[in-house]
């Protein structure tokens, strides 16, 4: 096995030369060394290290912290500090550069060893897991079935694009919805067995199955749709959050066929409404409203609580006739 290549970031050439006789020593390979920030990020691009011993003092306008930042953005590898400076400011603008250790001088030869294995192998296993978790995210992208996920209090974190063509939110839309919101879950039909299933597979800690449910997406579409939530438990049996997964199918009719009869009779009252305007008449007296024909009905109580309308008070020609009739006589 080819030994680890470690790139030396040292502003004192005493103090590199001595670093890199010990890390001969201890089987690595040197490929160079720098002493300025600028050098450092010069030559990680050149020899590809796989690992950066880092002094936070360095020459030039760039310490080491910025350093290890600007390697970090092009190059995926661990940074072991290795400084005379332990002060919690120096720690603090260290820790956001997420390093692989931290030594301080004078260092031990045993003590470097242990710091620089522990490393490799916690950054060889990064890498593995960044992997799988890109095969697992190209995957869920590519699926045909809508996944959606949410955190503990049942509200939306992620949807693939499936889930999104099915629900017509975005993924940037939807963050922080509720399920049941998202999805449009209607409260007649099968979709009853499935108020807020995230909530109730957390809850219960343990699978929920959704066996028929009618979808509602954001511009009114409906389909049926079949499907699951698992509640994600890490060891210790706290959750995190929940996966629904869902796929559209043939629906037995029962639930669509009353959306279907809803909607239509919508529709047709929207049709004797006319297109909605901002002020439309109503009657003072009887409190009906006119269509575009010129009939009166009430529909006051409809159209209040259903759109921010505003009305007129007046009178229609039937209740101007019983008020203030020809003859000059009340009733």
């Amino acid at each position: 096995m080819e030994p680890a290549s470690i790139l030396i970031v040292e502003d004192e050439p005493v103090v590199a030369k001595d670093i890199q006789l010990s890390l001969q020593r201890l089987g690595y390979r040197v490929p160079a060394t720098a002493t300025s920030g600028e050098e450092a990020i010069r030559k990680a691009g050149d020899t590809h290290p796989d690992l950066i011993l880092m002094d936070i003092v360095l020459k030039g306008k760039m310490d080491g912290v910025e350093t290890a930042r600007q390697i970090q953005r092009k190059q995926d590898v661990p940074v072991i500090y290795l400084t005379a400076y332990a002060d919690d400011h120096t720690l603090e603008r260290a820790k956001v550069t997420s390093p692989a250790g931290y030594m301080l001088k004078p260092y031990q030869a045993n003590e470097l060893r242990t710091t620089i294995e522990l490393a490799l192998h916690r950054a060889q296993h990064d890498r593995h897991m960044r992997e799988r978790l890109r095969w697992i995210a190209t995957t869920v992208r590519c699926i045909g079935d809508g996944i959606v996920t949410t955190d503990r209090g049942g509200r939306v974190t992620y949807m693939n694009p499936a889930a999104e063509t099915f629900t017509g939110w975005s993924q940037e839309e939807a963050a922080g919805m509720s399920v049941t919101a998202l999805m449009g879950f209607q409260e007649e039909g099968p979709v009853q067995q499935v108020d807020n299933p995230a909530r109730q597979a957390m809850t219960q800690v343990r699978l929920v199955t959704i066996d028929e449910a009618v979808l509602v997406s954001k511009q009114g579409g409906c389909r049926a749709i079949r499907g699951s939530v698992a509640p994600v438990v890490v060891d210790g049996g706290t959750v995190l959050g929940a996966v629904l997964v869902f796929h559209e199918i043939a629906s037995s009719g029962h639930g669509l066929q009353r959306l279907d009869e809803r909607d239509e009779a919508l529709r047709k009252v929207a049709e004797r409404l006319g297109p909605p305007q901002g002020i439309i008449n109503l009657c003072s007296w009887c409190k009906r409203v006119p269509d575009q024909s010129g009939e009166w009905y009430d529909l006051a109580t409809f159209i209040a609580e259903r759109s921010a309308i505003q009305f007129n008070g007046g009178l229609c020609p039937e209740c101007m006739d019983r008020c203030f009739p020809c003859d000059g006589k009340h009733k």
